[in-house]
């Protein structure tokens, strides 16, 4: 095999030799070269790419466009490079692609305003982009101008992708709507169905869809339709007829046709629902309120079932023995069960399930206990909220700050999560303090975690060597926020201290307990921010009209029951999609206490809303960290 190979290699040098000696020849003779030449162009490393692109190998393609390349300068190189990042992209390989991106960087003498400077700045926002880098994306666009001329469907999509992941949905609406005016009549179809799914996606994952005063028509009926397909993902029976409504509002609207009609279709109920459910709550004992609660927002969302489609429902007292309850459950022929609440009676039905039954416990268990097969777990923990306001201020690039919590196993178990959480991220918490429930002069923790005391220290030094001095104590300097978990009365009393303590431009994080409905009670919150589930905080018409309910039913307690109706609502929608037992569920299911995921262990997850509390005392969103205070 080694002689062939030489002998073969023997014989391409001979023929390009030959061949040269024609193309000699040929230009002295005043003629083009002669057809025996192109063989060998059509073997060069770059054809050689073209073809591998083309046949769908692109890791080969990617290393011949590199190899090419290598053989050339200037504008040629920095072109051939973008095509082997874009093969790189294609495979995917995200560290071969940067690496490409910064060799075509380096290229000198490359105007950002030609052809292959402006393609040059795409390739390297595609790159960002497939890194979940979008503010780098949006740099390298903007150092091109204005959708240069023959790239704006390039830079628009580009463009249009980053402002989508930063949650920006009415500028990602606004450059892709712009972008239409660049493709052909042919592209049209693809592009708004492009819109539609990065539109939809950033919606569910709870994007601000309000547009300002006076915004394009088809731009706000693009975000309205958006709002009406998650409305309707949150509670699909009770809202087919929203699509039809929209239709009337934009008959002329670009997607009112073939993209409306597959929406329809989506939002049609095509989940197979076991034949009988079982329900196993506290409903007597000092229990009974949450139990009841969860069983009414249960079904409220099961009654708004086809009866068709409806499956038979029987609820169990599971206040005493939660493991006879389940075996009762099961044999009585429950395709599914949800509950039970406590912990303890939790752990019960986990030493009496078998795994023939899928389950979700209405409860987390410490980590570690054994489980059952086919068991699930949803509970409003408060370590989802502070592990979330970690992540809301690591992504605002606030990464020093000071917290303060309650006493008690419940304020030891946020901040440990929101702790983790900041760590993780290359956070610090430089330093914590605990308050007893009654606490009204928040003054001392504030001074020591605030580093007033050090700020006092050095005046009493200075002092003592210099004499009496005028001193206005400075808190740390280094301080980006305070986080605060607590009650309402607390979040005044902390709020109003810190302006009294010269810490009034600091802000303010906090979980869900924080916020009150009663505007008047918030009216001392103003500037916090704080994460909460979307029953209390959405204004759409799903969540207001339940939310209406619920006060009128409870107008005493309906701050703490409808939280546990919510969740009754979506433990009814968590039956059709945990009913095959399959983990992980990682396409969000947009609920009323959030957007729901399942990780690999069977425990529910969930995406919460923000919100900052105005002046008045009413609350409006905080879409994206961008916008925090």
């Amino acid at each position: 095999m080694q002689r062939e190979t030489r002998r073969d290699h023997r014989a391409r040098s001979l023929l390009v030799r030959a061949s040269s000696a024609l193309a000699c020849l040929a230009a002295l003779a005043g003629c083009p070269g002669p057809e025996a030449v192109r063989p060998v162009a059509e073997g060069a490393p770059l054809q050689r790419a073209e073809r591998l692109a083309k046949s769908g190998d692109h890791r080969a393609s990617a290393l011949g466009f590199e190899e090419a390349a290598g053989a050339i300068d200037g504008e040629a190189r920095v072109a051939t490079l973008i095509k082997a990042e874009r093969q790189w992209l294609q495979v995917p390989a995200l560290p071969e692609a940067t690496r490409v991106e910064a060799l075509a960087a380096a290229v000198p003498g490359i105007d950002p305003q030609t052809s292959t400077g402006i393609a040059r700045g795409v390739a390297s926002a595609d790159v960002y982009l497939a890194a979940g880098v979008p503010e780098r994306a949006l740099a390298s666009l903007r150092a091109l101008g204005e959708a240069p001329p023959g790239a704006e469907a390039d830079v628009l999509l580009d463009r249009a992708k980053a402002q989508f992941m930063l949650q920006r949905a009415f500028d990602g609406v606004r450059s892709m709507v712009l972008r239409e005016r660049f493709l052909l009549p042919t592209q049209l179809a693809d592009g708004r169905r492009e819109l539609w799914d990065l539109l939809r996606a950033v919606a569910a994952r709870g994007a601000n869809l309000n547009a300002s005063r006076g915004t394009d028509p088809t731009v706000v009926g693009w975000l309205e339709l958006a709002r009406v397909a998650t409305q309707a993902a949150r509670n699909p029976i009770a809202q087919r007829g929203q699509l039809a409504e929209w239709m009337k509002r934009y008959p002329l609207h670009p997607a009112n046709g073939s993209l409306i009609a597959a929406m329809q279709t989506e939002t049609a109920p095509q989940v197979q629902l076991p034949s009988q459910v079982a329900l196993l709550l506290p409903l007597s004992g000092r229990f009974s309120d949450a139990g009841e609660a969860l069983r009414d927002g249960f079904l409220a969302a099961y009654y708004q079932q086809d009866e068709a489609s409806r499956p038979r429902l029987k609820i169990y007292d599971a206040t005493d023995d939660a493991a006879v309850a389940y075996r009762r459950a099961v044999a009585d022929g429950a395709g599914f069960i949800v509950g039970p609440l406590g912990k303890e009676n939790v752990q019960a039905v986990t030493r009496a399930a078998d795994g023939s039954v899928p389950t979700l416990a209405l409860n987390f268990l410490p980590d570690g206990d054994a489980l059952p097969a086919r068991f699930f777990q949803y509970a409003l923990a408060p370590e989802d909220e502070a592990r979330q306001v970690a992540e809301r201020l690591l992504a605002s690039g606030r990464r020093v700050g000071v917290a303060l919590v309650p006493a008690g196993e419940w304020g030891t178990r946020v901040l440990v999560a929101f702790q983790a959480a900041m760590t993780a991220g290359g956070g610090t918490l430089t330093a914590t303090r605990n308050f007893q429930s009654g606490t009204t002069d928040f003054s001392e923790p504030l001074i020591e975690i605030l580093g007033f005391d050090e700020s006092q220290h050095r005046y009493r030094l200075v002092a003592n060597a210099v004499g009496p001095l005028q001193f206005t104590p400075r808190r740390r300097d280094d301080l980006q926020f305070v986080f605060l978990a607590g009650q309402p009365v607390q979040g005044r009393l902390v709020r109003s201290q810190l302006k009294f303590h010269y810490a009034g431009d600091l802000p303010v994080y906090s979980t869900s307990d924080i916020y009150d409905p009663n505007p008047i009670a918030n009216q001392d919150l103003e500037g916090v921010s704080f994460v909460d589930i979307p029953w209390m905080i959405d204004d759409d018409r799903v969540v207001a009209d339940l939310r209406n309910s619920v006060q009128q039913l409870w107008p005493a307690n309906a701050r703490r029951r409808g939280r546990l109706f919510a969740m009754g609502f979506d433990a009814w929608r968590l039956v059709g999609v945990l009913k095959d037992g399959q983990v992980p569920v990682t396409e969000p299911v947009p609920g009323m206490t959030g957007r729901l995921t399942v990780d690999a262990g069977g425990r529910v997850r969930r995406g919460l809303d923000w919100a900052i509390v105005g002046a008045d005392g009413q609350v409006r969103p905080l879409p994206a960290p961008g916008s925090d205070p």
